[in-house]
């Protein structure tokens, strides 16, 4: 409880993050609870009913085939929240390691930030659609892919982050007690570098949507069968003129969604440890 009072203490005064903050809860209750929301089956195809207006029983209209576009962006929440979480992990757990191991062994720093000097090099799209050509097209392999574009960024903060802290009083203290590399890291920097990886997460999972999306939109991320709104705005994409609605909502979403995650990591990060505010004001 205490956490959760700290969490959202974090969102007093700001009407905008919390809207924010309540808009996210709201997709993801619509991500756990799809298949109860959904009124219909987002793979059903009734030609019959194919580029219907929005109103009842459909309400965001249907698409070409006759399917519940309502329906599909529910279950295009969950691929919303897959991704995200995904990808966040991902980033996190790789960008953190190579970031924490670079700042503490400077040798080895030397060589993988470097690598990562060349990865940053490339724009996020560019890098996600090199790699994703090299795969084949799965969920599993869009939340790698974009979990390693943002895997750079991360081990960039957490490299500038692990330098700060290494020069405590703290780990000084460790050292001298006889502690172990790995004692030093897990135990006494990783701990002191959770809220800056907490506002970081954030922005990941509001930059996934814009990567995940794209690489539907540009036919290089999920299979077409399955519902997200990148696929969504893809494939209805030649019936801009015919029936915008199509567009219109998933769009909507995706912006919706980014907007608000954006919102919540400024709360955060504007409640973070004075200490660490400049090294990821520029996330």
């Amino acid at each position: 409880m205490n956490m959760l009072r700290t969490f959202l203490a974090m969102f007093r005064g700001r009407k905008l993050a919390t809207i924010g903050l309540i808009w996210l809860c709201i997709v993801g209750l619509a991500a756990i609870a799809a298949p109860l929301i959904a009124p219909f089956d987002p793979l059903e195809i009734d030609p019959v009913e194919r580029l219907s207006e929005p109103g009842l029983p459909y309400l965001f209209g249907t698409d070409h085939f006759g399917r519940d576009s309502f329906s599909r962006a529910i279950y295009g929440a969950r691929m919303a929240v897959i991704i995200g979480l995904g990808s966040v992990i991902v980033a996190l757990v790789t960008g953190g390691l190579v970031g924490m191991l670079s700042a503490y062994f400077t040798r080895l720093g030397h060589v993988l930030m470097r690598g990562i000097d060349v990865l940053m090099a490339f724009p996020a799209l560019l890098l996600a659609l090199v790699l994703m050509t090299l795969l084949e097209r799965s969920v599993t392999n869009t939340i790698i892919v974009i979990g390693i574009v943002y895997a750079t960024t991360t081990a960039r903060i957490l490299f500038g982050m692990t330098l700060k802290l290494k020069g405590e009083t703290f780990v000084d203290a460790a050292i001298c007690s006889g502690a172990g590399h790995g004692s030093i890291l897990f135990r006494h920097i990783l701990p002191n570098l959770i809220s800056p990886l907490l506002v970081q997460a954030s922005f990941i999972f509001a930059f996934a949507q814009l990567q995940a999306a794209a690489l539907d939109f540009l036919g290089l991320g999920l299979p077409p069968e399955v519902p997200s709104w990148g696929n969504m705005l893809s494939e209805e994409r030649i019936y801009v003129t015919r029936a915008p609605w199509l567009l219109i909502f998933p769009g909507a979403l995706i912006i919706l969604s980014v907007f608000s995650m954006n919102l919540v990591g400024d709360a955060m990060r504007d409640s973070i440890d004075p200490r660490f505010k400049d090294d990821i004001a520029g996330v």
